[in-house]
């Protein structure tokens, strides 16, 4: 009884984290610069640790806010896809991680591994992108 509830609570688990991973997926470019903003700035001594994070929080918010801007108000294609290519691409790093993360609790070799995230990659990024050419331009 309990093994049951342990394997139904893990796929249940993984499901959850999955779907988490694809409503956050636009938002790992932003958190991305955030985290790098704030990292150099507190490693060269730049800025104290509290206001290396509320700089490098202000970052990803900037970099939310001009990408948004950006593809609510450009009719530019060419525009449009380098924008939402430029915030699609962490998203599939992150989807690359975390599905070879996953693919590691379990006794797969190293190719299938690799070939399992590239998969996973593209889905996430895809997902990402859809997402993202979804705004509209006003």
């Amino acid at each position: 009884m309990l093994l049951g509830l342990g394997i139904v609570l893990g796929f249940a688990s993984i499901g959850f984290l999955c779907w988490l991973l694809f409503l956050c997926a636009v938002y790992a470019a932003p958190l991305f610069v955030a985290a790098m903003v704030c990292t150099t700035l507190y490693d060269h001594g730049v800025l104290s640790g509290a206001h290396a994070v509320l700089v490098g929080i202000t970052a990803g918010i900037m970099v939310l806010a001009a990408g948004q801007a950006i593809l609510a108000s450009s009719r530019d294609p060419a525009l449009r896809v380098v924008v939402s290519a430029l915030l699609a691409l962490p998203a599939a790093l992150a989807g690359f991680g975390m599905t070879l993360g996953f693919s590691g609790m379990g006794e797969m070799g190293t190719i299938p591994a690799y070939i399992f995230a590239t998969f996973g990659a593209l889905c996430v990024g895809g997902a990402a992108w859809t997402r993202l050419c979804a705004i509209q331009p006003a």
